[in-house]
């Protein structure tokens, strides 16, 4: 069901939507501001798999050093409250998670 950079991923009632850049969740479109949609496709290319704020400042803002920020955080609360927030997990002085239903 994931088709990554290209096409429609669909992650449970999730879809993204690549080539348009739009989300919908339970067939309902969510408005995401571009860095949203970066974070969130982000997440999606490793669905489960724990990114580490510094790994999220560099590839969605390409950030090389950024310690001590909590830009990351910020956004994650903005996503969760668009998407769901039982969607991504937080990984305690780690990082965060997009979770996926089991198939």
């Amino acid at each position: 069901a994931a088709t990554p950079r290209s096409g429609i991923l669909r992650l449970g009632e999730l879809e993204i939507d690549h080539a348009q850049r739009r989300v919908r969740v339970r067939s309902e479109d969510v408005h995401l501001t571009p860095t949203e949609f970066d974070l969130l496709v982000c997440l999606a290319n490793t669905p489960r798999a724990v990114l580490s704020r510094e790994q999220l400042l560099a590839e969605v803002w390409d950030w090389a050093d950024a310690s001590g920020t909590r830009t990351v955080d910020s956004h994650i609360k903005a996503l969760r409250r668009k998407i769901g927030a039982e969607r991504i997990r937080t990984v305690h002085g780690v990082g965060y998670a997009l979770e996926t239903p089991t198939p």
